[in-house]
């Protein structure tokens, strides 16, 4: 039993060591890019913003404002209120709310 130790030991010795990069200059290193494809094919990672609820509150109370609340408003600019329906609650969490915005659903080549 002793004897099936030991190789196996000196094994997992050698592969931590490849793991560290401590072979890599004679070409036997560990592959560093994890699965690049994954990075290629997103679409727009820059139209993704994380909110937190007050921050989500807050905005969603500026795109619905009221002519009459809304800053530098003019008699010349009537818009139709918008019905409280029709404006989504803030979550009741703290956690942080994903905000997507896509104008068209990006096209496959």
């Amino acid at each position: 039993m002793r004897w099936l130790i030991a190789p196996l030991l000196v094994l997992n010795v050698a592969v931590l060591a490849w793991q560290f990069d401590a072979f890599a200059r004679w070409g036997w290193g560990p592959n560093t890019a994890r699965e690049p494809e994954r990075v290629l094919n997103q679409v727009r990672p820059t139209a993704i913003q994380v909110e937190t609820p007050a921050a989500a509150a807050k905005r969603i109370a500026a795109e619905t404002a009221t002519p009459e609340t809304a800053p530098n408003a003019t008699p010349d600019s009537a818009a139709a209120p918008v019905p409280a329906a029709s404006v989504p609650a803030p979550p009741a969490t703290d956690a942080p709310v994903v905000n997507k915005r896509t104008t068209s659903p990006p096209s496959n080549p």
